[in-house]
């Protein structure tokens, strides 16, 4: 293998692939990445055989192969080099590099080793905006578990209700509910038609991939018919994740189908509110107190070792005065993903969940359980 690409991007592509690969790996090869040619560009492969990514950049090939090569070294040492062309070449598993005055040969496995990571082949796709997604992304992946001591809350539910593709995710705590809308594709992939359970960390990395794209652009997603895989695929990258097996909780049981009382409430002053909550609320299991009147909400936290504080939000209601109490992390990491100006809050006593809805936007729905209190 011999060719030149530009440091730029040869150091794009080695950073994104990079986070594909294990930390604790137990083949050496699962440490490397696979740069191989095809056609004019360079692709770069990497996988942690839970996930793994294809990358491609633009290159001038002289002499077509392939060769697998540790990711970390490669790719620390190609962010330090400068801005110019990089000249690459392949001697069996070595691979020599020059970048203008600087040198350096590495030395790597086979390449016959390295797993393979499938990649499209005319398989039928659902085409998103990439705005669509990356907004659907960050709209519930915060809601799944971290841990996996139940694999299936680790991941989000992508399914067809309706003919919309809805996102879901839970961690038993709270809910994310997010549609989009308007997609043709839906009716080709059969399977979505039950639901599908993606890692949570397969489709943050999709967000994160999407949000280093520099322009609008249309992302894929298809569903291996022959193994438990989906790929989404970008005109650059194909990212590539084994899905979860199980059975997801029946979520719509657990949206309220009624409520005492409503509140419409400006967003960015109740973000305020919570996180000044949320200073006083460390040292007392970030419990923060929400109490609505006829025309105010107060959001309030008391900690014996710190202090108080109250806010009081001028709002419009409807019901019932009434009171709630949540974890005000699981607050504020709904209330940074919204982009409405206004929020509608939704609740019927301090013991049942309270319902999120940005006002004008029926396509996202949040709920948070709540926190048993003593008065």
């Amino acid at each position: 293998m011999k060719l030149s690409v530009l440091q730029e991007n040869l150091t794009k592509a080695l950073s994104i692939t990079s986070r594909n690969i294990s930390t604790r790996a137990q083949l050496p090869v699962l440490n490397n990445v696979l740069l191989s040619t095809d056609n004019s560009r360079l692709k770069l492969s990497a996988t942690n055989l839970e996930t793994g990514i294809n990358y491609w950049i633009g290159a001038k090939i002289e002499k077509k192969g392939m060769v697998s090569i540790p990711a970390k070294v490669l790719t620390e040492f190609v962010a330090t080099l400068p801005s110019e062309r990089i000249e690459l070449e392949a001697k069996e598993n070595n691979l020599n590099l020059t970048c203008g005055l600087y040198q350096a040969n590495f030395v790597g496995l086979p390449a016959s080793e390295f797993p393979s990571v499938p990649t499209l082949k005319n398989k039928k796709i659902i085409t998103f905006n990439f705005n669509d997604l990356y907004k659907a992304i960050s709209q519930v992946a915060f809601a799944a578990a971290q841990d996996e001591s139940r694999p299936v809350l680790a991941g989000i539910l992508v399914v067809i209700k309706n003919k919309n593709l809805i996102l879901v995710a839970t961690d038993g705590y709270r809910l994310s509910v997010k549609k989009i809308v308007g997609l043709k594709e839906l009716k080709e992939i059969k399977k979505l038609e039950k639901g599908l359970i993606i890692p949570a960390r397969t489709l943050m990395e999709v967000a994160r991939i999407i949000g280093e794209q520099e322009q609008e652009k249309k992302i894929g997603l298809t569903v291996s018919s022959d193994s438990n895989q989906v790929i989404f695929s970008t005109p650059e990258a194909e990212i590539v994740s084994r899905l979860i097996e199980g059975d997801f909780p029946e979520f719509e049981k657990v949206i309220p189908n009624k409520s005492e009382t409503k509140v419409i409430v400006e967003t960015e002053t109740l973000i305020k509110a919570a996180k000044m909550a949320s200073i006083f609320a460390r040292e007392s299991a970030n419990i923060v107190r929400v109490e609505i009147t006829n025309s105010t909400l107060k959001v309030s936290a008391n900690t014996a070792q710190v202090g108080s504080n109250v806010s009081e939000i001028r709002v419009k209601t409807e019901g019932k005065k009434n009171k709630i109490a949540f974890n005000s992390r699981y607050l504020l990491d709904f209330l940074n993903s919204v982009e409405a100006e206004q929020l509608s809050f939704q609740m019927s006593s301090p013991l049942n969940p309270g319902v999120f809805k940005p006002v004008g936007d029926n396509s996202f729905l949040h709920i948070i359980m709540p926190v048993r209190v003593q008065e």
